[in-house]
């Protein structure tokens, strides 16, 4: 009794602090939970729950009567942006199948900068090799001049966590998908207030017996709070925190808004070092479709995987995958949410995944480009946070052929060619497509594998282009502005030794085949890329003028004026000598570079739009001519043996390239609308010991056998001031009566050959006249070996009168039979 009276009196001496006390733990337990409510509403009511990354699109890709695009390179597009093949009747955005010799799509919503794209079910007649016939509405009939596959995900860019999701609305969420996630993770989701007693006293128990935190008994509300407000800290403080937050949570919101924010939240696996987030991205990561496009088993495997997404991945653990599948749906029968019939079929079916596997980064040297140029405008914090939408010219379908045909031409080399895979170096390479008319960057492959060396020799690279700079050298020579002294591609060279003496130095060039080839035409000389000729042109033309015209039409490096730069004996990155070839292709007008089209905030506000920026930098008329020569390349020259091989036919223009001592092969080749590069070598700079034309040819020859049926061929339209002449190859000269062969040739107005042929007699032999009055080689001042005028198409007026009379005497005597 005393004690109890002590307790009493105790008590009673100190209410009013006791009181007080209380008081205080009550007042501070409810700014506790006031913190703790506010911090949960501000964080769930921004607009901004989560930092995106930034999402770098490729272009869109169009379809239009006339174009070829096979089966095996419109698939991985289609699947890639979201669209899945059935075997019905299309009836939904994002479904495809073939029947017989039509393609139906429907076509799926989104938002471009400059068009929104609306679903639309077509209807595209194709033949067997891919050729689009027609394309029709299929809902009434209506033919279409053509339509657009939406902009491709090419890659993100992540902050720190490097945390990929897609946020959804739950309106967008098939109901399968909610009710699979609920029967798994937290069957009483609809009837607690955010925590499970019976669960949380049952996690304490073995918690306790087991002297560990490792259970948490967690409701699905719990399970977000854990993720989206809390650390992965495991203690009971923690534990009492996560239930009053879940409490708070489900008082002050809805069960489908909570239910929205964990579909968009949870953890579902890796794509790679990237983290799979939500519903809508793991959906697309695991089967190429959108969410809600999912089927019941498709939604069973996808809620089956939360528990372990890693260890139950349906991608690398099918088995394991399957087997959850069916337990998830055992739990739905079980909960009512599908029947037997449901379960039976679903469990019978086989685990589908995606037919081609979203990367976390597609098309890696080229997202470098645009990363680079994206921060010269853009804070880093802003692109890893703010979830901006970067569109790009990037053309998937160029760029995954790009990859395929480099890879399997260095394997093919390396196979036929020991000495290369026993290299203590592997054989690296580069791809670059361009569209000449825009400056867009369709494709750029800059080595073979990005997760070995993050080196982009496309850009980074810097190589000697070799035979690659010739028709720059000829370019100057044909300039018009040197009147009568222009060369034509008729105007013919002496191919022979020659020395041309360089400072204290005397430098004495070869060609490729070690052989000289007498006279030949510049035409001839390009098409078999010979390099005496092209020094001699050079020589005439004027080293520092060659230097003049090609820094004006692109190549922007520093070049000496030593005359083996005529060779090109010194070094350009590949996207450089691209782009200045891009000037002939888009006759004398050079584009800029473009990578990126557009770019907006993620609610689809435009920030910026980049324009064609173009400029003409050589004449028009010398461009198509330069052109004209360069299909020879193909046709008979350095380029034929081994583009006809594989079946190329196409009116393109081409040059290879080949450096001293076989360090480095190129080739590019191009028409009108497409221009593609290929460079092959060792990044130390050993010998390939291969020219372009053996090593690059190939590569760049099934590349465009495979994409070149996307773009129409267009030739060249010529220029009024381009004129056509029949002349004499041998002489260059107008042809006559008497000559026993003659061609047509095309010639810059005002540089075509103004005299007849003084090479043939009436019998076809070499004239009298031409071996009496043939002038002395000409040197330049370091002793090389130049032109004689007749060489170059312009007697002089003594021998253009001379020639007349001897001509005009020849025909009487033709005609009159006269001695």
């Amino acid at each position: 009794m005393p004690n109890r009276s002590g307790i009493k009196d105790f008590f009673w001496r100190h209410s009013a602090g006791i009181a007080f006390l209380v008081m205080v733990c009550f007042v501070g337990f409810l700014a506790y939970v006031g913190y703790t409510y506010a911090v949960i509403t501000k964080k769930f009511d921004s607009s901004r729950r989560w930092d995106l990354p930034s999402r770098i699109y490729s272009d869109a890709t169009p379809i239009v009567p006339g174009m070829t695009i096979p089966r095996a390179l419109l698939e991985p597009k289609l699947n890639h942006v979201g669209y899945h093949e059935t075997n019905v009747r299309i009836a939904n955005p994002g479904e495809y199948r073939y029947a017989g010799g039509t393609l139906e799509i429907y076509l799926q919503n989104f938002e471009y900068p400059d068009i929104e794209f609306r679903a639309l079910p077509v209807a595209i007649e194709m033949d067997g090799g891919g050729t689009v016939h027609a394309i029709r509405r299929l809902d009434d009939g209506v033919t279409l001049r053509g339509i657009r596959i939406e902009p491709e995900l090419i890659t993100s860019i992540y902050n720190n966590e490097m945390e990929d999701r897609l946020p959804v609305s739950i309106d967008a969420v098939p109901k399968v998908v909610s009710e699979a996630i609920i029967a798994t993770e937290d069957k009483n989701f609809y009837h607690h207030q955010g925590i499970s007693i019976r669960g949380t006293l049952g996690a304490l128990v073995t918690d306790i017996r087991n002297k560990n935190i490792s259970h948490g008994g967690s409701t699905l509300t719990q399970q977000l709070i854990k993720n989206f407000y809390l650390n992965p800290e495991r203690s009971w403080g923690r534990k009492a925190h996560e239930a009053l937050m879940a409490v708070l949570l489900e008082a002050r919101y809805s069960k489908s808004q909570i239910l929205e924010a964990y579909l968009n939240e949870i953890y579902l696996g890796q794509n790679g070092a990237v983290q799979i987030s939500g519903v809508e991205q793991a959906s697309q990561v695991y089967f190429g479709k959108h969410v809600t496009y999912l089927t019941l088993p498709e939604a069973a495997t996808l809620a089956g995987i939360i528990r372990s997404p890693n260890v139950l991945s349906p991608l690398s653990h099918p088995d394991r995958a399957k087997g959850r599948r069916d337990t998830v749906l055992q739990l739905m029968k079980e909960q009512g949410y599908i029947n037997d019939t449901d379960y039976e079929q679903a469990v019978a079916s086989p685990l589908a995944t995606a037919r081609f596997p979203k990367m976390s980064r597609s098309a890696p040297f080229f997202v470098d480009l645009v990363l680079k140029q994206l921060k010269e405008t853009y804070p880093e914090t802003q692109l890893r946070t703010e979830g901006l939408r970067v569109f790009t010219t990037l053309d998937t379908i160029m760029q995954r052929s790009a990859e395929q045909s480099l890879d399997s031409g260095i394997d093919a080399l390396n196979k036929h060619y020991p000495y290369l895979r026993n290299s203590p170096t592997p054989l690296e390479g580069v791809v670059l497509t361009i569209q000449p008319g825009t400056g867009y960057v369709k494709a750029l492959v800059g080595g073979r594998s990005y997760s070995k060396t993050q080196f982009n020799r496309a850009i980074q690279a810097r190589r000697q282009p070799g035979s690659l700079f010739k028709p720059f050298v000829y370019a100057t020579a044909m300039d018009p502005a040197r009147g009568q002294q222009a060369f034509t591609a008729a105007t013919v060279l002496d191919d022979s030794p020659i020395s041309v003496k360089s400072g204290n130095a005397v430098w004495t060039p070869q060609n490729y085949d070690l052989k000289y080839h007498g006279q030949v035409s510049v035409r001839e000389a390009l098409a078999h890329s010979y390099n005496i000729p092209a020094v001699r042109a050079a020589m005439n033309a004027g080293v520092p003028n060659v230097i003049k015209t090609a820094a004006t039409i692109g190549i922007e490096s520093h070049l000496e004026p030593y005359p083996s730069v005529s060779l090109g004996s010194f070094e350009v990155t590949p996207l450089e000598i691209a782009y200045a070839y891009s000037a002939f292709a888009n006759l004398g007008v050079k584009a800029e570079p473009i990578s990126i089209l557009a770019v907006s905030t993620r609610e689809g506000k435009l920030l910026e739009s980049r324009e064609v920026k173009m400029k003409r930098v050589a004449p028009a008329s010398v461009c198509y001519v330069m052109n004209d020569i360069l299909k020879d390349v193909f046709n008979y020259g350095t380029a034929s043996v081994k583009a006809h091989a594989l079946g190329f036919t196409r009116p393109f223009a081409g040059k290879t390239g080949t450096t001293s001592s076989y360090r480095d092969a190129w080739f590019i080749g191009y028409s009108p609308r497409i221009l593609s590069l290929v460079w092959l070598g060792f990044d130390d700079g050993h010998s390939v010991r291969l020219a372009g034309g053996d090593a690059c040819v190939p590569i760049w020859t099934t590349n465009m056998n495979r994409v070149g049926g996307m773009i129409a061929d267009v030739d060249w339209k010529r220029p009024e001031d381009v004129v056509e002449r029949q002349i004499d190859p041998l002489s260059g000269m107008l042809a006559t009566p008497y000559c026993p062969q003659t061609k047509n040739e095309i010639f810059v107005a005002g540089t075509e050959p103004a005299s007849v042929c003084p090479l043939h007699a009436g019998s076809g032999e070499p004239s009298p006249f031409w071996r009496d009055n043939a002038e002395p080689a000409q040197t330049d001042a370091q002793g090389g070996l130049l032109l004689n005028p007749a060489q170059q198409n312009r007697p002089s007026p003594q021998q253009q009168q001379k020639q007349k009379e001897h001509g005009i005497r020849k025909l009487l005597r033709a005609i009159f039979g006269g001695q």
